[in-house]
C-alpha cells in the first residue's frame, strides 16, 4: 500500500484494504458482525418474516387462553386431576402446538429461498466464506426468533391470566412472576433452536419442500411413530428426539405430560442443542462441499 493510498483512506474514512487488516479473533468477529448485519437487512426486508412473526404471535395469543379454559374445564368436570394452572405454561403450550409451526415457516426460506431464486450466487460472491455466511444467518435468525419469543410468551401469559380471572374458572390459575419469566425465556430458547435446526436442514437439503418434510418428520412424525410402536425402547428413543427433548427442557407437564423416560430440563436442553448443532454442521458441510 502506498502513502497516497493511506492518505486517501484516512481522508475518506474508508476501511483499509483487506491485506492491511490483522488476522485474528477480532477480525473474525468483525467479519461475522458485518455479514450478520447484511443478513439482518435481508431478513427484515422480506414480508414473510413479518407475516410469520405476526402469525406466531396471533397463535400464541389465541391458543394460550383457549388451552387455559379447556384445561380448567376438564378439572371442573373431574376429567383430570385438579392442580394449579400457571398462565405461563399455557403460553408454553401455545408455543409448542401453535407458534412453532409459524416459526418453522419463518425460518424455512432464510436459506432455501436463496436457492430457489438463485440469489445464492451473488450472496456467495459477496461472502465467499461459506461457513461464515451460515453462521451469520444463524446468529441473525436465532436472535430475531428469541426476541420475538419473549414478546409471544409475555402476550400469551397475559392473555391466559386475564381469561383465568373470569368468575367461572377463577381459583385455578396462577401467575408467579419468577416462574413466568423462566417459562418465557425457556420458550424463547426452544423456538430459537427450532429455527436454527430448520435453517441447518435448509442449507443441507436446499429445497423448500424437502426441508419442510424432513423437519416435520423429525419433530413430529418420528416421535409419534416410535410411541405408536409401543414398548420401552420406542418411548426411550422418542424422548431423545428434538420435540420431546425440547418439551423436557420447557419443564411443563401441560404440554404432553411426562413419561418415565423423560429427560431432566437440563438434559433435554442439551439434547435439543445437539440436534440443532448436528443440523447446522450438516448444512455447513453441504454448503462448503457442493457448488451452488
Amino acid at each position: 500500500m502506498t502513502t497516497s493510498t493511506n492518505t486517501t483512506a484516512a481522508r475518506t474514512g474508508a476501511a483499509p484494504p483487506p491485506a492491511a487488516r490483522t488476522a485474528g479473533p477480532a477480525r473474525v468477529l468483525s467479519d461475522l458482525a458485518a455479514t450478520a448485519s447484511a443478513e439482518w437487512v435481508k431478513l427484515r426486508s422480506v414480508r414473510s418474516t413479518w407475516w410469520g412473526t405476526a402469525l406466531a404471535l396471533a397463535l400464541t395469543a389465541a391458543v394460550a387462553p383457549l388451552t387455559a379454559v379447556a384445561t380448567i374445564g376438564n378439572m371442573q368436570r373431574d376429567l383430570i386431576a385438579s392442580a394449579d394452572v400457571p398462565a405461563s405454561e399455557m403460553a408454553v403450550y401455545a408455543a409448542v402446538w401453535g407458534a412453532q409451526f409459524a416459526v418453522i415457516a419463518l425460518a424455512l426460506p432464510v436459506m432455501t429461498a436463496e436457492y430457489s431464486s438463485r440469489s445464492i450466487h451473488p450472496t456467495l460472491q459477496a461472502v465467499p466464506a461459506r461457513v461464515r455466511l451460515l453462521a451469520a444467518k444463524t446468529v441473525t435468525l436465532t436472535a430475531f426468533v428469541f426476541v420475538s419469543g419473549l414478546v409471544m410468551g409475555a402476550v400469551g401469559t397475559l392473555a391466559a391470566h386475564l381469561v383465568m380471572l373470569h368468575p367461572l374458572i377463577e381459583g385455578y390459575g396462577t401467575l408467579r412472576p419468577a416462574q413466568a419469566a423462566a417459562d418465557v425465556v425457556r420458550m424463547s430458547v426452544y423456538l430459537a433452536l427450532v429455527a436454527a435446526l430448520t435453517l441447518g436442514a435448509g442449507a443441507a437439503l436446499r429445497s423448500t419442500a424437502g426441508t419442510l418434510t424432513a423437519v416435520f418428520a423429525l419433530l413430529f412424525g418420528l416421535p409419534v411413530l416410535l410411541l405408536l410402536l409401543g414398548g420401552g425402547a420406542g418411548a426411550h428413543l422418542a424422548d431423545r428426539l428434538p420435540l420431546l427433548a425440547g418439551v423436557s427442557f420447557l419443564d411443563s407437564v401441560f404440554v404432553v405430560g411426562r413419561t418415565g423416560d423423560a429427560l431432566s430440563p437440563g438434559a433435554g436442553g442439551m439434547v435439543l442443542l445437539c440436534w440443532t448443532a448436528a443440523s447446522l454442521v450438516a448444512g455447513a458441510l453441504v454448503l462448503t462441499r457442493r457448488d451452488a
